[in-house]
């Protein structure tokens, strides 16, 4: 179903449904996962394009395949009961004839439909024109990775499977995709580090506000923990022997941030001081105390 609603209202669904999306899930550029098809299509297999492929490329689904409530219903099937459709945009260009003047002027039209995917249907039967999904190399552990994260006191249930990545504070669960599906093993290993150290922040074990508390995206809050996250991964992937591309990814990403320290060069410190602490829970916290932490945070602040 289509609805006909003016440009300003289009424009802050799909503004608010993309920053929600970006909040719950991995922006498109931070995925080192392999997809089904490199770019959301509806059911027709035409892809989308501009902001409708940001929207759905972010969508947790590991097949990019979506379709309308009536499509679904015209393939034999519907859509499960209590899914959330995705608003995508729909342009048109229409001419409008002045009929007194029959001057003839051409307008933009604009409207948005919401679809869903083909996961949130049953009764669907993918058509075979899409490509099956393919399995990727052999997934080689790495020794050292696995044992620092083995070694992790309380260690939050990890359920693999899906095309997203990301800490559930409430049920304490960490979704990653599947091993194979990453396109080398140690941007498993830094993803699942990156998770891992958000879990940390949980109240089992160091309780931090930005993680248990009611934070938006984007606000300093926010920005603080995936600093933290991010730089406490490449602590532990520094620790695993996981260097070169994984790094230079974290850096950038930590780059990517420059704006908020810009505004708190403290944030840097804290955040760092933070990252030691989620570090050296997952190496073993008995092991290394770190109490030199809370200084270099007090400092940060200061």
């Amino acid at each position: 179903m289509s609805e006909k609603v003016s440009k300003a209202e289009v424009k802050e669904i799909v503004v608010a449904r993309l920053l929600e999306a970006m909040e719950k899930g991995v922006c498109p550029w931070r995925k080192p996962w392999k997809s089904v098809n490199t770019r959301p299509c509806n059911i027709s297999g035409r892809k989308y394009s501009g902001i409708n492929w940001f929207i759905l490329t972010m969508m947790p689904y590991v097949q990019p395949v979506f379709m309308t409530f009536k499509q679904a219903q015209a393939m034999g099937g519907n859509v499960k009961k209590g899914e959330k459709g995705i608003p995508v945009v729909f342009w048109k260009m229409l001419v409008k004839e002045d009929k007194a003047t029959g001057t003839k002027e051409t307008i933009p039209m604009m409207r948005y439909y919401t679809v869903f995917n083909i996961e949130q249907t049953e009764g669907v039967t993918l058509p075979k024109k899409f490509a099956p999904r393919e399995d990727g190399p052999e997934f080689n552990p790495i020794a050292a990775a696995e044992a620092i994260w083995d070694g992790m006191p309380n260690r939050p249930t990890v359920k693999h499977g899906g095309a997203g990545a990301g800490y559930l504070p409430p049920v304490d669960e960490i979704h990653m995709p599947n091993r194979a599906d990453f396109t080398v093993a140690e941007e498993y290993y830094s993803t699942l580090f990156h998770e891992g150290s958000h879990s940390t922040g949980h109240k089992s074990r160091l309780n931090r506000k930005e993680v248990m508390g009611a934070i938006c995206f984007g606000s300093m809050d926010y920005s603080l923990e995936e600093l933290v996250a991010e730089m406490s991964a490449a602590m532990l992937c520094a620790e695993a022997g996981i260097d070169a591309p994984v790094l230079e990814n974290s850096a950038a990403y930590l780059r990517s941030w420059y704006s908020k320290l810009a505004k708190d060069p403290g944030m840097l410190i804290t955040a760092a001081a933070r990252a030691q602490k989620a570090a050296d829970y997952i190496l073993n916290p008995a092991k290394d105390e770190t109490p030199q932490d809370e200084t270099e945070e007090a400092l940060a602040h200061a």
